[in-house]
């Protein structure tokens, strides 16, 4: 048995078909379609912002390591600095120190020279006082070889006894 066609119900199907595409495709697949261009500018707008933001970001994160960068330079300048005033400064309290003995030391000269003279002075007093008196006993006693030699003994003894103070005063 063939098989016969009949031309009217695929004319139907084809008429019928082409209406329910023009439906669909009115009512259907346009804002479906629509829906997904707009999704997918949506995604696509996303992906932009997103990679704009990680440009920035990466801008950012370098500009961020340049400034860690300088400040870390800045740090070490900072500690060099800090370091170099602090051999100045302890070159300059060396300096001072040294300055201040030295001081110290001729200021002890001066001293031992000034006492060294007044010692000086007073042991010439005394020896002009010794002979005066010696010369006032010579003078008022007659003096024979004995009583010289005497008188002599004592002066000796005088000196011996001044000159021995003295070396203790010193």
């Amino acid at each position: 048995m063939p098989m016969q066609v009949d031309w009217r119900q695929i004319a139907t199907h084809i008429v019928g078909f082409l209406i329910a595409l023009l439906i669909l495709k009115r009512y259907a697949w346009g804002p479906v379609l629509k829906l997904l261009e707009e999704r997918r500018e949506k995604i696509r707008g996303e992906f932009d912002r997103i990679e704009t933001e990680k440009k920035s970001a990466a801008a950012l994160r370098s500009d961020y390591e340049g400034q860690l960068r300088g400040i870390d330079a800045l740090s070490r300048a900072k500690v060099q600095e800090s370091v170099h005033e602090g051999q100045r400064v302890a070159g300059e309290i060396q300096e001072q120190a040294r300055v201040e003995a030295r001081a110290q030391v001729e200021r002890a000269r001066a001293e031992i020279e000034l006492e060294r003279d007044k010692a000086s002075v007073a042991l010439r007093d005394d020896m002009a006082d010794m002979v005066v008196r010696a010369t006032e006993r010579l003078v008022r006693e007659k003096l024979d070889d004995a009583k010289h030699r005497q008188l002599v003994q004592e002066f000796i003894a005088a000196l011996d006894t001044l000159q021995g103070g003295e070396g203790s005063a010193q």
